[in-house]
């Protein structure tokens, strides 16, 4: 049964908390990950076998303890995390170590993109713009779909630097629920005026940039930008600034959604762009209901000790591993 057909929310998150803990795949009311879809993710990641990966991820888990620097994390770092990490490294334990390092160090390196959080700090954010993940997969590459969408002209409350933070606080949530290997962005400029690039910051973009493909290593797909101001071309040379060539050579400006049905199927869009899912409005009331709640709280205070401590690292090794990333510029300040 799908969310959609509960006239109450209260009936949908009562059958989150009965099912949590009943499916080796945790059961959230938001994020749908059907078994068919971690067959086929694991299949694209070349880790089919549940052996292996329980294998590999014990091994990882072993190597985090035996790590001064990273070991305080282990109580707040469950398998599950190390077992998506290992999914995105596509079933390479040494690069699956790689990355659980990376993660917590360049958390530790840019808190004011992902720690010291709470669900109350974005309430005035909420005002003018939505961003949710859509609950079924792209089918094409389970891809998870993430969507920005600005509700008002009136941006006054916008931050980029409070944006990012709620991005990396619904991705360090959902870690614990979903199950892709890269995510595609959704980006509707509908409200949008000449005001807002004033507000995009491309130190913080670069840097949100780096917390996401550096430290967790998620493959970004897509970025898709929906109704386009006039000074679109402005906008998009000020993103592909900030990004990767890589990145920035999958930043797509639709003059459509028919345009965008190409790339993404109608069946896992919200009705707001043409497809069959529930609007957006309605998905990001569901989403704050479920971050107020007390599971959700916990976890997001257990991601703040998901970092590593560098009091107890080889100044030489971080060094020589970090001072040439991009998010090593973590001295300098932002708005």
């Amino acid at each position: 049964m799908y969310p959609e057909q509960h006239d109450e929310f209260d009936s949908l998150t009562d059958r989150f908390h009965k099912r949590h803990t009943m499916e080796e795949i945790p059961y959230h009311p938001l994020i749908e990950v059907t078994n068919d879809g971690v067959k086929k993710v694991r299949q694209m990641c070349d880790v089919g076998d549940l052996k292996r990966i329980k294998e590999s991820v014990d091994a990882v888990e072993d190597w985090v303890k035996k790590q001064e620097h990273l070991a305080g994390a282990i109580p707040y770092l469950s398998k599950t995390i190390i077992e998506r990490v290992f999914i995105i490294a596509k079933g390479s334990v040494e690069l699956t170590k790689k990355r659980v390092e990376r993660l917590l160090t360049t958390r530790g390196m840019m808190p004011e993109l992902c720690l010291n959080r709470t669900v109350e700090e974005f309430e005035t954010q909420w005002d003018c713009v939505n961003y949710v993940p859509l609950p079924k997969l792209n089918p094409s590459d389970m891809a998870r779909v993430m969507i920005t969408q600005f509700t008002t002209e009136k941006l006054e409350p916008f931050s980029i630097l409070t944006y990012f933070r709620y991005c990396f606080l619904i991705g360090e949530y959902r870690i614990n629920y979903d199950y892709t290997p890269s995510e595609r962005f959704i980006i509707d400029l509908t409200n949008i005026h000449l005001g807002l690039l004033s507000k995009l910051n491309p130190i913080v973009i670069k840097k949100a940039e780096v917390l996401c493909t550096e430290g967790i290593g998620t493959k970004i797909k897509g970025i898709h930008i929906l109704n386009a101001p006039p000074f679109i071309d402005r906008l998009v040379f000020l993103l592909k600034q900030a990004l990767r060539e890589k990145v920035a050579n999958r930043v797509h400006v639709h003059s459509s959604y028919e345009d965008l049905h190409k790339h993404l199927p109608k069946e896992i869009l919200p009705k707001d762009y043409g497809g069959d899912e529930q609007s957006i409005s309605k998905l990001s009331n569901q989403w704050k209901e479920i971050l107020r709640g007390e599971e959700a709280r916990k976890l997001i205070s257990d991601s703040e000790k998901i970092v590593s401590d560098e009091s107890k690292r080889h100044t030489s090794k971080f060094n020589e591993e970090y001072l040439g990333m991009p998010g090593s510029f973590r001295k300098l300040t932002v708005d």
